[in-house]
Formats: structure tokens, C-alpha cells, sequence
């Protein structure tokens, strides 16, 4: 075999692999972040955090809106995150309100280990 022909063949297969590798990774970004985000309920007027309901969001999905009523869905109205820690490999940004728009609360997202409390928190997006 000539040096073109396997210099031709070497190109092919590494374009391949290449390839490859491109569709399997770009997709990645829909695929929960490992890792767990924690949330305290709020209540109007209620001040003890450490009576709060809690829950731990295990693994969630990337892009998705995390609001009060989805993670507590037998809370009153007016509840809210008193408070919301990030333990994911992703960033998690923190709303006041419950649709996951506008500037995150704290004017950037929670990198790991970072939790955020005091203020009426209604939503949160992980990514």
C-alpha cells in the first residue's frame, strides 16, 4: 500500500472519530447535572428555617424552571425558597420570581457549594 493511500486512510478514520465524538458531547447540555440542589420552604411570617420543609432536587435537568408550587405542590400561596444550595457540577440561577426570567437573584449564578438565603425566592434553573 502507498504512504497517500494510508496518509488517506488515517485522515478518514480520525475525521470519523471526530465526528463522532462531536454528535455524542453536543447533546450533553440536555442531560441532568449531577449533583443535588437543595430548597427550604418559606412561609410568610414563619422565621424558623430549621422546622421548614425541605427537599433535595437529586440530578436535575438542565434548563428546566424549578418553581415553589412544582417542588411543594400542597403549599400555601404566598410560600417561597427561603433558601436554595447548590451542590451540582453545573451553575444554578435563583429567581424572585416563578417564571426563571429576568437577572438572578444575587445578579449572577451559584457556582458548587454555594447557597443563597433571606429573600423570597421562587424559582431556580440549573445551567
Amino acid at each position: 500500500m502507498s504512504r497517500p493511500t494510508i496518509s488517506r486512510r488515517v485522515k478518514l478514520a480520525l475525521a470519523t472519530g471526530t465526528a463522532l465524538l462531536l454528535a455524542w458531547a453536543l447533546p450533553t447540555s440536555a442531560w441532568p447535572a449531577a449533583g443535588d440542589v437543595q430548597v427550604v420552604l418559606g412561609q410568610p411570617g414563619e422565621d424558623s428555617i430549621l422546622l421548614a420543609p425541605r427537599l433535595v432536587v437529586n440530578n436535575p435537568q438542565d434548563g428546566h424552571c424549578y418553581t415553589v408550587l412544582q417542588l411543594f405542590p400542597n403549599a400555601p400561596e404566598g410560600n417561597y425558597f427561603r433558601s436554595v444550595a447548590n451542590y451540582t457540577i453545573r451553575p444554578v440561577s435563583v429567581y424572585e420570581n416563578s417564571t426563571c426570567t429576568g437577572t438572578p437573584y444575587g445578579g449572577s449564578a451559584m457556582s458548587y457549594a454555594i447557597g443563597v438565603t433571606g429573600a423570597p425566592l421562587h424559582s431556580f434553573r440549573v445551567g
